[in-house]
């Protein structure tokens, strides 16, 4: 009986054995497998097509406006100055009177000359009557030749008395004439650095007043030794137009252009001194003011074009990132000198039509591969709404 428990408790045993691993190894068979990692994804950059246009090649500069002439209004006579006949700062016209020096003590000392010549003259007068009267007596010896040649030497006394009342006359008409001063061009005064009632030109030309003419005006700039090769180039061509652009961003409504390259160059800087004349009708441009003179050479077409930060520079010069079809990143050096409405004009390196890195040069190195958006994508998948998450969709 014992043995038949026994026999049965076996053969269970050996049923639900197998059982139990079998059913062990199909729970261990249910867990998960360990997960790889995910792969990154390449970085995202902002990049933009070479496009080709036709540009204006301009060449900017920082320039300086000077007047075209400059009069210093100086005392050339002592006296006391007494009037003033213009307002400080408004403009004059050529050979209107600004400044009166007292007249008097010119006006008397010319009268006094005048006088002096009066005399002179009747003195000349009756010397050349002596002479003419005995000259025939000398010659029939009825006077001694010393007391002829007497007669003659005091003509001759008297004719340069006159001669130097004459230039006397003529000095004091200057001094007095000096007295009353004159614009001698149409300009614009400055301040009077004298008042009326001081005395002026003690030993000395004391200056009065500053007159500049503003129209035109001189814009001078300084291109370097490279690029004067360039314009001397298009120079043969026919005038260069310039234009002025002021502090503010505004173009100076004249257009001026290039009359004069200096001959020889500042060793020290490698620049050549430039000059534009630059109308100024309105005289809104004053002498003394910095500008932008922005010098105009060609049209140039098919000109490649990318924008501005897009361009980068380290020691071995400037260089862009170009993405290629693979979108791999690829370090491409460039030639550019010249910015045309905020992009930079590329004189080698480009083709039209490639990718070049605008945004995220930073995050990316030569080799990567990237996920290349252009500006309009990125800016219309930022501006799309976003989509409700999962778990918000379920709630």
């Amino acid at each position: 009986m014992a043995s038949n428990r026994t026999t049965a408790f076996l053969k269970r045993l050996f049923v639900w054995v197998p059982m139990f691993f079998f059913v062990a190894g199909g729970f261990g068979g249910c867990k998960k497998k360990q997960e790889a990692p995910p792969k990154a994804e390449p970085p995202q950059v902002t990049v933009a097509k070479v496009i080709l246009k036709t540009v204006p090649l301009r060449i900017s500069y920082v320039g300086e406006t000077v007047a075209v002439k400059k009069v210093d209004i100086r005392a050339r006579v002592e006296g006391f100055l007494e009037q003033r006949l213009f307002e400080e700062g408004a403009d004059v016209k050529k050979r209107s009177l600004v400044y009166v020096i007292e007249r008097a003590p010119y006006q008397a000392a010319l009268d006094a000359s005048m006088a002096q010549l009066a005399k002179d003259e009747a003195a000349l007068a009756f010397a050349l009557e002596q002479v003419k009267r005995y000259e025939p007596l000398a010659e029939q010896d009825f006077v001694t030749r010393e007391k002829f040649d007497d007669y003659r030497t005091k003509a001759k006394e008297a004719a340069a008395a006159v001669k130097a009342d004459r230039a006397k006359i003529e000095q004091d008409r200057l001094n007095l004439g000096y007295c009353t001063m004159y614009s001698p061009l149409n300009g614009r005064i400055g301040r009077t650095l004298v008042n009326v009632g001081n005395l002026v030109g003690a030993g000395q030309d004391t200056q009065l007043a500053t007159i500049v003419q503003l129209d035109p005006i001189y814009v001078y700039f300084s291109p370097s030794e490279e690029e004067l090769r360039i314009i001397l180039k298009h120079k043969q061509k026919g005038a260069l137009p310039v234009d002025v652009i002021l502090s503010d961003g505004t173009i100076h409504p004249q257009q001026g252009k290039v009359d004069f390259i200096d001959n020889t160059a500042d060793p020290k800087a490698n620049t050549v001194t430039m000059r534009a004349v630059v109308p100024n009708p309105e005289k809104t441009l004053l002498p003394g003011v910095y500008v932008q003179a922005r010098l105009f050479l060609c049209e140039v077409p098919d000109t490649p074009l990318i924008p501005e930060q897009a361009v980068a520079e380290d020691q071995g010069g400037m260089y862009v990132l170009v993405v290629d079809k693979d979108n791999k990143v690829e370090q491409r050096s460039v030639k550019s000198r010249w910015v045309y409405e905020g992009q930079r004009i590329i004189e080698k390196g480009l083709k039209a039509g490639e990718q070049v890195i605008t945004v995220g040069m930073q995050m990316v190195r030569p080799g990567m591969v990237v996920n290349p958006k252009f500006a309009s994508e990125k800016k219309d998948a930022e501006s799309a709404p976003k989509k409700p998450s999962e778990k918000s969709s379920k709630e």
